[in-house]
C-alpha cells in the first residue's frame, strides 16, 4: 500500500504540470485511494487525540484539534476565510429588530435611502445589495425567513427567532403580520431553514 501511495504522489505531481483535468482513474483505483486515505485520516485523528490528551494532562492549553477544521475545496485547495460581514446583512437584521415587525423589501429600501442618505440615482444599486444580502441571510445563514399569506404573492421578511417551533409566527408578530397583510400568515416549513455554517456574533 505504501508503494501505491508513492505512485499516486508521483503521478499527481507529474500531471499537475499538464493540468489535473487530464487525470483519470478507474473506479477500482479510486476505491483503493479512498480506502487508503480514509485509514490514514483515522490514524492521524487518533494520534492527534492522544497528543491533545497528553497536552491537557501536562497543563498546556494548545489545541491541535483546531487544525482539523481546515477544509479543502473540490480542487484540493484550502477554503478561504469568509470576509467581513455584509454591511447590508447587518442593516437588515438591525432594521427588523428596531421596527420589531415583519417588513417587505420596499420598507428596507426606503429605510436604507433615508438612513444612509442614498441618492435616487443609486437606488437600484442599494436595492440589488439589499436583495443579495437578504438572500444570503435566508439561504446560507438561516437568520431570516419570508412569510406570506395564502393567495398572495408578496411575502414579508421576519427574523427566524420570531417563529414558534411549528413554523407559525409568535403571537406578537402574527398580529403585526395580520394588520399589514389583512390575514393570517402561513406556517414556515422549519426543515427548510439552514443551520449556521459558521459561528457568528450577534450583530
Amino acid at each position: 500500500m505504501f508503494l501505491l501511495f508513492v505512485f499516486v504522489v508521483l503521478f499527481l505531481k507529474h500531471n499537475s504540470k499538464i493540468g489535473m483535468s487530464n487525470v483519470k482513474f478507474t473506479r477500482q483505483e479510486l476505491r483503493k485511494f479512498i480506502a487508503y486515505y480514509s485509514k490514514e485520516k483515522l490514524e492521524l485523528e487518533e494520534k492527534l487525540e492522544h497528543v491533545n490528551e497528553m497536552l491537557s494532562k501536562l497543563g498546556d492549553n494548545v489545541s491541535i484539534k483546531s487544525s482539523l477544521k481546515a477544509k479543502l475545496t473540490a480542487k484540493g485547495e484550502l477554503h478561504k476565510k469568509r470576509g467581513p460581514k455584509s454591511v447590508w446583512g447587518t442593516f437588515i437584521i438591525k432594521r427588523l429588530r428596531a421596527r420589531n415587525k415583519p417588513l417587505n423589501y420596499s420598507d428596507l429600501i426606503d429605510d436604507a435611502m433615508a438612513i444612509h442618505k442614498i441618492s435616487e440615482e443609486r437606488k437600484n444599486n442599494a436595492k440589488a445589495s439589499i436583495l443579495n444580502a437578504a438572500f444570503r441571510l435566508r439561504t446560507k445563514e438561516g437568520k431570516i425567513v419570508t412569510v406570506g399569506r395564502k393567495g398572495r404573492k408578496e411575502k414579508l421578511l421576519v427574523l427566524t427567532k420570531w417563529l414558534n417551533e411549528d413554523g407559525s409566527l409568535k403571537e406578537e408578530y402574527a398580529k403585526a403580520f395580520k394588520k399589514l397583510q389583512g390575514g393570517k400568515a402561513e406556517k414556515v416549513v422549519m426543515s427548510t431553514i439552514p443551520s449556521l455554517n459558521y459561528q457568528d456574533e450577534e450583530v
